[in-house]
């Protein structure tokens, strides 16, 4: 389906496609944002997460956290490791885990990640009503508390 016939039966279109053509958008944006620093947007949230809780989240942490297997998340963060913007450290309280943070360059990206996350939404969002943002808002959250349900 061509980007006229999406635009055309808009109404149409089931929620999955809807959210998945939202995703895709999402990447393909951070991905062009991102291109020179060799951070993908699937590695984004896993950035993001260690840059607000640096030294307190461990590989397990951010299996529950993202809903995603640990050879998922530990491939992710062995690349993110190998460009240089996390450093796994032994927990003092427990040596048996290690707990994850930020290179500088890992906090450099993720405060330009906040920044491009805003440049994301307005762009996204333009046309819209403060009103129409918040109650979207709203239906987003339900939907994401029911879909974790599941």
């Amino acid at each position: 389906m061509k980007h006229l016939e999406i635009i055309e039966n808009m109404e149409t279109i089931p929620i999955y496609p809807a959210l998945s053509l939202i995703t895709k958008g999402h990447n393909t944006f951070f991905d062009e944002k991102l291109k020179e620093t060799g951070v993908s947007a699937a590695e984004l949230p896993y950035l993001i997460r260690i840059y607000v809780d640096s030294n307190k989240l461990t590989q397990r942490d951010l299996c529950d956290l993202f809903f995603v297997s640990e050879p998922v998340v530990a491939r992710t963060l062995k690349n993110l490791e190998k460009k240089g913007f996390v450093i796994r450290k032994k927990d003092p309280k427990n040596k048996t885990r290690k707990l994850l943070s930020l290179t500088d360059k890992g906090v450099e990206i993720s405060k330009r990640m906040f920044d491009m996350n805003d440049e994301w939404e307005k762009t996204i969002l333009k046309g819209l009503t403060t009103e129409e943002i918040e109650s979207f808002k709203k239906t987003i959250q339900k939907i994401t508390l029911n879909t974790i349900k599941i």
